[in-house]
């Protein structure tokens, strides 16, 4: 089955640590095929976890990444691919933007091979494509709070909010949107509403990259038949 949404490391590290690994990959499951993260993300991810020191429970996010790998399937980019990310990594270098050789090559993997969806927590990465990503991936982009918000409708705010908190420090964004300094518990049209802010203010930073409509759930809905 081909490839439909792809992942890339932070986004994979983040919920590993929120322990929201089989939300997310139900999110971003297009026409019954799973999410796809790079081959050597096992490796990149397991040596961040084994060295971070924001994360309150190393292992518990470890063990629910390994979880994770046996969801999703592992992408490996072709030779054309690999020449598309390195003309994109070039072009961002010379305007002094920040692209790292992993998000280059899942948006070469996105336009070339005619995805759905890229998953990323990268923002540099997402101002970046706004400048010198493909035009076929425009639209096709959507970043950790939207996911955030897209799992939070399927399972409620006060349940996402019990995964983020315990975890303050992976994300300080998403632990803002969850007041998770306050013994008060946001509603969830405050939650949402928060993780709107976040969003619109990236989707101005990097107009025309984002998924419209902050709805991970319309973009399946959306996808072409497998």
């Amino acid at each position: 089955m081909a490839e439909r949404s792809l992942v890339d490391n932070d986004i994979a590290l983040k919920v590993a640590c929120y322990a929201l690994c089989a939300e997310m990959v139900m999110a971003a499951t297009i026409g019954g095929a799973p999410p796809a993260l790079l081959g050597v993300a096992r490796f990149v991810i397991r040596g961040r976890l084994a060295r971070a020191t924001n994360i309150a429970d190393r292992q518990a996010a470890s063990s629910e990444f390994e979880q994770l790998l046996q969801a999703v399937v592992a992408v490996e980019p072709d030779d054309e691919e690999l020449a598309i990310a390195a003309d994109i990594e070039a072009e961002a270098l010379r305007r002094n933007l920040e692209l790292d050789a992993g998000e280059s090559q899942l948006i070469a993997i996105l336009v070339n091979r005619h995805c759905d969806l890229l998953l990323t927590g990268d923002k540099r990465a997402i101002a970046a494509m706004s400048i010198v990503g493909p035009a076929e991936a425009r639209g096709r982009v959507a970043c950790l709070e939207q996911l955030i918000a897209e799992i939070v409708r399927r399972m409620g705010a006060a349940a996402v909010r019990a995964h983020v908190c315990g975890e303050p420090g992976v994300d300080k964004a998403i632990t803002a949107c969850f007041a998770c300094s306050s013994p008060a518990a946001p509603s969830e049209d405050d939650a949402l509403r928060a993780l709107a802010s976040y969003i619109s203010h990236l989707a101005r930073s990097a107009p025309g990259v984002l998924v419209d409509g902050n709805d991970l759930h319309a973009v399946a809905a959306a996808g072409r038949p497998p």
